[in-house]
């Protein structure tokens, strides 16, 4: 392992492509969290660089990232993988691509021609065009981010996104990689004009150098044979930014990539674990008492309770699941992957059913829709665990079960009493 303190074009001068794999969480940073952050310690940095000059300007910290060499052939385009700092590196690229075609619009050829380095990989470096860009964001956001990086300036955002078909979108935030170009190159274009047109050249020598030299990040770099995964659940399972859901998926993916090759993964990760990245019914907010969780984690700690017969809080999903495959479950990762997606497509006609207004309901959808009525989430557990094909309940018996369950959570809440117990 080896740790640097670099800027930008220390880290991105070199050809050579940081590459996120997919099954990691796509792009999740927003305007108000960390765009205008970001744009306003720039912008705070340029300023003290047109007033007081370089001497007496400090470099701004913009975090760590994690990567991990991996092993290719000698002659092709060096690839990095991102362990952690996805989002800090896919932005920074947004951020100086936005920045580059608004200098080329104010005629600061120059500075935009050094920006440009460090966000292409030369044509002589690269044999297909995937290697083009110096960052290649997890599978679901390339669409995005290869469009608006590839597209001709002006940029019309408006009919890029009409061009993208956006599988599963129903949210805003599925075009957040638009819209933070988008937001980056407003915020530059008015910062390059602010002392009229004539100035706008110079102002762009100023931010060319603060996004080249005057960023800071912290760089860890892995050799092939670390384990990652440690040190994946080390910077990231006590933070708040990862969900269950995504701490299980790197966990079982990188897993996987240990004994197979690239392409059996993006198979894998396609035919089991795309849908609760796509899907926006697993994107949803859901109410755990007091607290709300994404759908996908939440369904995650019903589905373990459901295998092991212990409730699992929040907190615990991923270490009791973790456990779970290392320790208590014998099976191949696959069979495990088959399991869980068989029991999501379970719970999500379930619940879908229990939202329905009309039209007749089976007896575990009646049940659904009456514990979210009571507002008991443990019970969610015992219907996935009744509905499960491992267990082969017949009708009668998961009708009779539901029956004697209900009658019990009614009768606590008639008496207001908890479930808990």
């Amino acid at each position: 392992m080896h740790t640097d303190a670099q800027p930008p074009h220390k880290i991105f001068n070199m050809p050579q492509q940081f590459v996120v794999p997919l099954f990691q969480r796509r792009y999740r940073w927003s305007e108000d969290k960390q765009w205008d952050p970001l744009w306003r310690d720039i912008q705070r940095v340029a300023e003290r660089l047109l007033e007081a000059g370089r001497d007496t300007v400090n470099s701004h910290f913009l975090g760590a990232v994690v990567l991990q060499q991996v092993e290719i052939p000698t002659g092709s385009l060096q690839e990095k993988t991102i362990i952690d700092g996805q989002q800090r590196l896919t932005t920074l690229q947004l951020l100086m691509d936005a920045v580059h075609g608004e200098l080329l619009k104010v005629g600061a050829k120059q500075a935009a021609a050094r920006l440009g380095t460090l966000i292409e990989n030369g044509e002589q470096f690269r044999e297909t065009v995937e290697e083009r860009f110096k960052v290649r964001p997890t599978h679901e956001d390339r669409p995005q981010f290869d469009s608006v990086m590839a597209a001709e300036h002006p940029i019309d955002y408006s009919v890029l996104k009409k061009s993208l078909v956006v599988d599963g979108a129903k949210t805003a935030k599925d075009f957040r990689i638009l819209d933070a170009h988008e937001f980056f190159a407003a915020k530059s274009r008015e910062w390059l004009v602010a002392d009229g047109q004539d100035q706008a050249s110079r102002r762009g020598e100023i931010l060319d150098k603060v996004l080249r030299e005057f960023l800071e990040i912290v760089v860890i770099d892995l050799s092939v044979d670390e384990n990652s995964q440690e040190i994946f659940e080390t910077l990231n399972s006590r933070g708040v930014e990862l969900t269950a859901a995504d701490l299980i998926k790197n966990f079982v993916f990188q897993r996987l990539r240990l004994d197979n090759p690239g392409s059996v993964i993006e198979s894998v990760y396609n035919e089991y674990w795309r849908d609760f990245d796509r899907l926006a019914f697993w994107d949803e907010e859901e109410s755990l008492g007091r607290l709300t969780q994404k759908r996908s984690s939440a369904f995650l700690g019903y589905w373990l309770t459901s295998q092991t017969g212990e409730e699992t809080v929040l907190s615990e999903v991923f270490y009791r699941f973790k456990n779970l495959v290392l320790y208590d479950l014998n099976i191949p990762m696959l069979e495990l992957l088959g399991r869980i997606k068989k029991s999501a497509a379970a719970y999500n006609k379930l619940v879908e059913a229990s939202f329905r207004k009309e039209g007749d309901l089976t007896r575990p959808e009646l049940f659904m829709y009456r514990i979210k009525c009571l507002d008991s989430n443990l019970a969610k557990a015992i219907v996935l665990t009744l509905v499960d094909e491992q267990h082969k309940f017949e009708s009668k018996q998961i009708d009779e079960v539901l029956d004697i369950v209900e009658s019990w959570i009614c009768r606590r809440a008639i008496l207001q009493k908890s479930t808990k117990r």
